[in-house]
């Protein structure tokens, strides 16, 4: 698990760790530094390196970087911008060495070719939009070739919402300390930072008892949280899967989403689906057992039949918006003793009688992306992407359900203090029927006997694993749903 810090939490974890635990700033600075060098190193270019700065500590990181890049071997020029009033003790003193190293450092960016630009601007804590001459001197910097670095988080660029300050330096890589910044996933930091390098410089470990960051991740070693596997077992000890899905000729949902169950380690999953669709999904999915209706009648006696069987219940994908669907959900969300998943057109069907969900004292996970978020919530989509953390933890919290909003990097949240944020996956997971597998993971992990939240949380982190898998193996562009169902094995065999 690991945390992922706000520019407020950011700042406090940084004073805290100088002024209470005695941590040299300086000492930070020179690991900061360091770990700059190394990226640099690593691209293996030896040619000439422009270093651009102003006066705070995230300018005192840039000139370090750059004494040290001197130091070994570099052609290094160094342009302090020199536009704020005040400078850091820090960067004075960083400055004072360049200077008795006899280095001369310019006020203008030399006109010449570089291998690699790096920005110390600003950093972390910038929170007015930048204009004048530091706007163009970044504008001018991102029209230069090379290859750009910047230190901590790209100038210009909310460390808490990602958006752009008026302006930001597009960077190839950002060399960030201690714990990623919020921003970086969001709006346009996801883009303008490039590829993401988070290195330890020696914050003290016992500073987030102070602090107490709110949002956290998962990495590969969160995957010993998946459900155990006995060796003493037998098909019902994983759990059964009703999956309530498809209506009239539309078949791909209910597959995607009850082949997922199976591929996740649910025991048994059982599809209740319109009669068109029995001869497809039992040629598609043979492990399956299937009851259909035809009629209004047959679906409720569907559900009946659901309630009674399961360990859990998916509902919604390519289910329909009509009375008959609306019935079916109602009798879940009234009657049911086991938890539900809600996805897709259920939450259709929610966000018009979402009194529904006041009344219900069914235990459930509902999966909705941005814009069934803003049926459900009556906000635009901007709205809920301004401030979307808040307003997902006031829902999970008011509804009493785990939620999961799905965008770009997921969160997810039962109303508590900490809220889950996925990192992994990729843009090629924007594919029709993504989200029916993500349902169908979800369903398994609870099947397999993971608590609610658990299951969501490492649910959404194993869809996306998949999916990356699946971008490996097939490319963004070509990769299907079902590709996310065929690379869940190679991710979870990993914990067996």
């Amino acid at each position: 698990m690991q945390y992922i810090v706000t520019k407020k939490e950011m700042q406090e974890i940084d004073n805290y760790s100088v002024d209470q635990m005695g941590v040299p700033a300086e000492v930070l600075m020179e690991r900061a530094a360091l770990q700059i060098v190394d990226l640099v190193d690593r691209l293996n270019t030896r040619k000439r390196v422009l270093v651009v700065v102003e006066g705070g500590n995230n300018g005192g990181d840039g000139l370090a970087t750059a004494r040290i890049l001197i130091e070994r071997g570099y052609i290094v020029d160094v342009c302090y911008i020199d536009d704020i009033p005040k400078t850091t003790l820090q960067f004075r003193t960083q400055k004072n060495i360049l200077h008795k190293m006899g280095v001369r450092i310019k006020n203008m960016i030399p006109r010449k070719e570089y291998s690699v630009i790096i920005d110390g601007i600003f950093g972390v804590g910038l929170s007015k939009e930048i204009e004048g001459t530091h706007k163009r001197v970044i504008e001018s910097l991102n029209q230069m070739h090379g290859i750009k670095i910047a230190i901590d988080i790209p100038s210009g660029i909310d460390a808490t919402t990602g958006n752009i300050l008026g302006v930001a330096f597009q960077a190839d890589y950002t060399v960030t300390f201690g714990f990623q910044k919020l921003g970086m996933f969001f709006s346009d930091g996801i883009d303008y930072c490039g590829k993401v390098v988070c290195r330890d410089i020696g914050f003290p470990q016992m500073v987030l008892k102070e602090v107490k960051p709110q949002i956290y991740t998962y990495n590969h070693s969160d995957l010993n949280r998946l459900p155990i596997r006995y060796n003493n077992s037998n098909k019902g000890t994983y759990g059964k899967v009703a999956v309530i899905a498809g209506s009239k000729n539309m078949s791909g949902a209910a597959f995607l989403c009850g082949k997922a169950a199976y591929s996740t380690g649910a025991g048994l999953v059982k599809i209740y689906t319109h009669e068109s669709n029995r001869v497809i999904l039992q040629s598609q999915l043979p492990e399956a057992v299937m009851m259909t209706y035809e009629d209004y009648e047959g679906a409720l006696s569907c559900i009946e039949d659901a309630m009674k069987w399961a360990t859990v219940i998916a509902v919604g994908p390519g289910l329909g918006v009509d009375t008959t669907s609306e019935r079916m959900l109602y009798e879940l969300l009234m009657n049911a003793e086991v938890p539900l998943v809600v996805d897709a057109d259920a939450l259709s069907i929610l966000s018009d009688n979402i009194e529904l969900l006041n009344t219900s004292a069914v235990p459930m996970v509902i999966t909705p992306h941005m814009k069934e978020m803003s049926r459900l919530i009556k906000k635009t989509v901007p709205q809920i992407m301004e401030n979307r953390f808040l307003l997902a933890k006031r829902f999970a919290k008011k509804m009493q359900v785990t939620l999961v909003l799905k965008d770009a990097k997921s969160i997810v949240t039962d109303g508590g203090e900490q809220i889950y944020i996925n990192l992994a996956g990729n843009n090629g997971m924007s594919t029709g029927g993504s989200g029916d597998v993500l349902a169908g993971i979800i369903a398994g992990m609870i099947a397999g006997g993971l608590p609610l939240l658990e299951a969501a949380k490492i649910g959404t982190y194993v869809h996306c694993l998949a999916g990356d898998k699946a971008a490996e193996k097939k490319g963004k562009y070509a990769m299907l749903a079902s590709d996310i169902i065929s690379s869940l094995g190679e991710v979870m065999q990993k914990n067996e």
